[in-house]
C-alpha cells in the first residue's frame, strides 16, 4: 500500500517509478539529504546537502510528525542506520527508546516482550 499521495504523479521520467512503496521513496529522499542525488537530477554547485544520517532522519521525523506529510511508520534503525517499514519488520525497544529492523532484531534480549508496541 502506497501512503505518500503526490500532488503531480504523472511525470514521464517518474513513470518506472510511480509504484514504489513509501520506504522506498522516503529512502531516496533519506540519501539525498546525505548527499547521494538521485539518478536524473542534478543540484547546482554546492547545494547538494550532505547530511549525517542523524540529521537526514530528523528531517524525515519532524515531516512525518509534525508536518503530517509522510507516513510514520518509516523507522531508522538505531544500530546499522537503514530506515524501515515497522508494520512489516524490526522492533522498538522500549525502555531503552531505539528501532531495530528485521536484520539488527537480534540485539534486542531474547526475553523482551516483542510485541508491536
Amino acid at each position: 500500500m502506497n501512503d505518500i499521495i503526490f500532488q503531480d504523479n504523472n511525470h514521464e521520467s517518474d513513470e518506472e517509478r510511480k509504484d514504489w512503496e513509501s520506504l522506498e521513496w522516503i529512502d531516496e529522499f533519506y540519501r539525498f539529504l546525505q548527499g547521494e542525488t538521485p539518478e536524473g537530477m542534478q543540484c547546482g554547485k554546492g547545494h547538494q546537502p550532505k547530511l549525517s544520517q542523524k540529521k537526514a532522519f530528523t528531517i524525515i521525523w519532524y515531516l512525518q510528525e509534525r508536518m503530517r506529510i509522510l507516513p510514520d511508520h518509516i523507522e531508522r534503525c538505531d544500530n546499522c542506520g537503514d530506515l524501515f517499514d515497522d508494520w512489516s519488520e524490526g522492533i522498538y525497544w522500549e525502555t531503552k527508546g531505539k528501532h531495530y529492523c528485521g536484520a539488527c532484531e537480534h540485539i534486542v534480549p531474547a526475553n523482551y516482550d516483542r510485541g508491536k508496541h
